[in-house]
């Protein structure tokens, strides 16, 4: 797959392109439907699968904070995982000031039709577009017509048994809640974090539970508390379990993702983790003296341990 960078006055060297717009933040099962039915339409079409995305997501370009932990996913993630789908093309356009003035029709004209010539455009039912979220799908459908090129529109895709549908704001929302086995279901994969080791105050270690601290990266964070989690390293998994928040106890002030692997005692200092969240144990508490706090992890451990050996 190949990353295109591009701003409105980029110019960009694509034949026939089949395209899907959106942030797809989290590609969750919804959104992978959408890639599916690109890839789909883009072998009989014979033309090339492509994805547009913003960057910034235009969110946090119009709340003007940068570092504001809002997306599921970190960029380079997603583009792995588009090119696992079968994306030929990623193309990640500048969203500034000038994009965002576009209308609608300027939108249309000057990024789908002159700079990306598409064929064919694959959106999701509640896809807006141009300055104030003007431009939908009946206007794409509109528009189509004059610049020769088609529009599939896919429905709302619901959750099993629910009337909620597949959507980033659902999944943000049930990360900020802990609900990480919902998260999880809606993702069709285990919701994570990336980070690289650093050294810690030690006293994990002093209690008979080394942990690997990771200072969480910019994207959304979960409810405070302990974790069942999976851990990649090295190419290998191993199982733990895990507390994003200050460590009130220890008196901190800064949020930390500390990290105990299971059967492990190597050094980690330095080294890049993957951590997947699997479920939520407890809140995360103050306690009153380390005995206290030990007794817990070692009730944690027990629950997580539990959890692993059913899974």
């Amino acid at each position: 797959m190949k990353i295109h960078n591009i701003k409105l006055n980029s110019s960009l060297d694509i034949e026939k392109v089949n395209l899907a717009i959106g942030n797809f933040d989290g590609l969750h099962l919804g959104h992978q439907t959408i890639i599916e039915k690109l890839i789909h339409e883009s072998k009989i079409m014979k033309i090339n699968p492509s994805v547009l995305c913003f960057s910034p997501h235009p969110r946090e370009f119009f709340s003007g904070m940068k570092n504001n932990n809002f997306n599921i996913i970190s960029d380079s993630l997603k583009a792995k995982l588009l090119g696992q789908l079968g994306v030929k093309h990623y193309i990640v356009l500048n969203f500034d000031q000038s994009v965002a003035s576009l209308s609608p029709q300027e939108f249309i004209k000057s990024i789908l039709v002159e700079k990306l010539n598409i064929k064919n455009l694959v959106v999701g039912y509640d896809f807006k577009f141009g300055k104030d979220r003007l431009g939908d799908v009946s206007l794409l459908k509109e528009q189509s017509s004059i610049y020769n090129f088609t529009v599939n529109v896919l429905k709302q895709i619901k959750l099993k048994k629910s009337s909620e549908v597949f959507s980033s704001s659902l999944i943000r929302k049930n990360i900020q809640e802990g609900n990480i086995e919902k998260v999880n279901y809606c993702l069709g994969r285990n919701w994570s974090m990336e980070g690289v080791v650093i050294s810690g105050d030690k006293n994990a270690n002093k209690m008979g539970f080394p942990t690997a601290n990771i200072i969480p990266p910019n994207l959304i964070h979960p409810k405070k508390g302990v974790y069942v989690v999976k851990i990649l390293y090295a190419k290998t998994v191993f199982k733990g379990i895990a507390n994003f928040g200050v460590r009130p106890t220890v008196k901190g002030d800064k949020l930390l993702l500390e990290v105990h692997l299971f059967d492990f005692n190597s050094n980690l200092y330095g080294k890049d983790l993957t951590i997947e969240f699997l479920a939520f144990i407890r809140e995360e508490k103050k306690f009153e003296n380390f005995n206290l706090l030990k007794q817990q992890i070692d009730k944690d451990i027990l629950l997580a341990k539990d959890y692993h050996s059913k899974k």
